[in-house]
């Protein structure tokens, strides 16, 4: 009886800790908004990718009309086609974008992107004074797009964080909206510069403090190596990003198709700016 009793509790126990796990990790409210657990929101009418809260329906009509064009540029740029098309989660509000994604009302950040959906704040059109929809859109799609060919583990483990950003800006031609180009080639001439690795970092992605950067200025110059490293053989970039969506490790890949690692080129590259 007592051996059937330990039995019943060692099969139990589990359970329990998993469904306790799993509450707790539904309180995230990220980890809800990947989930699609978020109410007030409805499909756009005639176009079930695009959804929309009430008071942002002609934010959402934009973003619609942006998201064919988008899709197909991302496509092209990322030398693959989505496995899947994400939907697009439009916010009435700032504040309700930042509550959805866990950050406080002042963030900055825009757009989220999740392996499935994207979410943006009604910002995107009025990011410092400027109309970014179309911009934020391919900038999320971006991220989106290497989230269904890799999993998260070795996109968070392979991919280095100036990698990730520098890419998607390059792609949606954002970036630069907070420090221009002119400040981030003074920044690098002054020592304030970045250091390319050739891997990511597990389980917390490098933040731009590990690259002694700010966010901005991560961006832009992440976002001008990378152009860099397109304009310099596009073939070969392709080429890249094809070994990359096969899983395959970016510091070898990297030194394959371009010839050297990331701080050789970065090195080459700042050079080119004198």
């Amino acid at each position: 009886m007592a051996l059937r009793r330990k039995t019943i509790i060692a099969l139990i126990l589990p359970v329990l800790l998993l469904v306790v796990l799993s509450v707790l990790a539904l309180r995230i409210p990220r980890l809800r908004t990947a989930l699609r657990i978020a109410d007030g929101f409805e499909p756009l009418d005639g176009h079930g990718l695009v959804y929309y809260e009430k008071g942002a329906e002609e934010y959402a009509r934009r973003i619609a009309e942006a998201l064919p064009d988008a899709i197909e540029h991302v496509e092209t740029m990322q030398v693959r086609p989505f496995r899947s098309l994400p939907r697009i989660y439009v916010c009435a509000t700032h504040e309700r974008f930042a509550e959805q994604i866990g950050e406080s009302p002042e963030t900055a950040v825009r757009g989220i992107a999740f392996k499935r959906d994207i979410w943006l704040s009604p910002t995107v059109f009025t990011f410092f004074g400027r109309d970014t929809h179309t911009q934020s859109l391919l900038h999320e799609l971006s991220h989106t797009h290497i989230s269904q060919h890799l999993s998260f583990i070795h996109r968070v483990r392979k991919i280095p964080t100036w990698f990730n950003e520098g890419l998607a800006d390059w792609v949606s031609g954002t970036g630069a909206e907070r420090i221009s180009r002119d400040e981030a080639v003074a920044a690098i001439r002054a020592g304030r510069s970045l250091v390319p690795d050739d891997t990511g970092q597990f389980p917390v992605p490098k933040s731009p403090a590990d690259y002694g950067l700010s966010w901005p200025m991560l961006h832009v110059q992440s976002l001008m190596f990378v152009e860099y490293l397109a304009e310099r053989d596009r073939g070969r970039f392709n080429a890249f990003m094809e070994e990359l969506l096969d899983g395959r490790d970016f510091g070898p890949a990297f030194n394959e198709q371009f010839g050297a690692a990331p701080a050789v080129l970065w090195k080459e590259y700042t050079g080119s700016l004198e």
